[in-house]
């Protein structure tokens, strides 16, 4: 195959050719697990386009439907590619309680843990949370309370038969093209998102593929001390998409009143040490950095969602979110109707 040649020599694909070869990549008759490992080495190898990023986004989506219809306009989701090794507690998935606690509309597509001791789908679990319930489900949660949570598994069928080839380069360290879809495949197509890279060179690479893909709000991000999170360690890089355009800014915690504060503070651990930590921060007990960092990253979901009119209104409103003990009624809530059975 032609393009796998141009992919041999380092050629960038144009969005039609990466389509076709997506296309290909998925057919379950005449195609082997050794072509797709192929496919996914010499991208990696290669380094991925957008152009790549947005022709594999796009045959996924046209290949899986909306699992019910959005009951709000202003969907964000926020998500990290994973893969920065950093082992932090779950961020992102207690910053989008918080932000639905602080009136953000979040629809949390996750997955369980995979480079770390516990995911979104593990911590949630912990927490009470029925993490496959229903689509039907679901889509009442999100309306009642403006968060839900999407298990990956439950929503891309797809992806099953290509696992064992992810797994097999997984476990020689290979990073591969699908974790950079990951974020831009929620089954809601939301259109506002957050999503934290493992590398600065990814970033623009993102931001043009949400770009491609019409999101309407967006930031992509990579934070200088190597964690796909905003943290009060280290400012971060980030591009800012607004319609169609994009924006580059340095998010710089200091400059927010936030203390420099040591990465050791963030780390995570088992299900049951984050279980502990997510409680914590939930009920106001912590206020400290990861108290800090939590506000920090829900402050970026309710400006991208359009909720605050910028980063400092964010924190107010995130901080409020904590305080009053929103955040921890969101959590209730879902809880709550996740296990209703009726």
């Amino acid at each position: 195959m032609k393009i796998l040649d141009d992919l041999l020599i380092g050629k960038d694909l144009t969005i039609a050719q990466a389509s076709l070869l997506f296309r290909r990549f998925f057919q379950q008759k005449n195609v082997t697990d050794e072509f797709r490992k192929k496919v996914l080495v010499f991208l990696q190898k290669k380094g991925e386009h957008s152009n790549e990023l947005t022709a594999l986004v796009r045959t996924i989506r046209k290949r899986e439907r909306l699992p019910f219809r959005p009951p709000f306009s202003n969907l964000v989701d926020g998500c990290g590619t994973g893969g920065d090794d950093k082992k932090t507690f779950n961020i992102s998935t207690l910053a989008c309680l918080v932000a639905a606690g602080a009136g953000a509309h979040i629809a949390k597509h996750g997955n369980r843990s995979v480079s770390s001791q516990c995911g979104s789908a593990d911590i949630l679990e912990s927490l009470g949370v029925k993490i496959d319930a229903l689509p039907a489900r679901t889509a009442q949660i999100l309306k009642q309370c403006g968060f839900a949570y999407l298990h990956a598994p439950l929503y891309h069928p797809l992806m099953a038969q290509i696992q064992p080839v992810r797994k097999e380069l997984a476990r020689k360290g290979i990073k591969t093209i699908f974790n950079l879809a990951g974020p831009l495949l929620n089954p809601l197509q939301v259109s506002r998102q957050i999503i934290g890279v493992y590398r600065k060179d990814l970033v623009p690479v993102m931001a043009e593929t949400a770009k491609e893909l019409n999101s309407k709000r967006a930031m992509i991000l990579w934070n200088t001390g190597g964690f796909d999170e905003l943290t009060t360690t280290h400012p971060s890089f980030a591009i800012e998409l607004n319609r169609r355009s994009l924006k580059k800014k340095y998010i710089s915690p200091s400059a927010f009143g936030f203390k420099r504060s040591n990465a050791k503070k963030i780390r995570g651990g088992n299900r049951a040490t984050n279980l502990k930590i997510a409680l914590n921060l939930l009920s106001g007990l912590d206020q400290g950095v990861r108290r800090d960092t939590i506000v920090l990253n829900a402050a970026a979901l309710l400006y991208i969602s359009g909720r605050s009119k910028n980063l400092r209104e964010g924190i107010k409103l995130a901080s409020q979110s904590i305080n009053t003990g929103s955040a921890r009624n969101v959590l209730k809530t879902v809880i709550r109707l996740s296990h209703d059975s009726r």
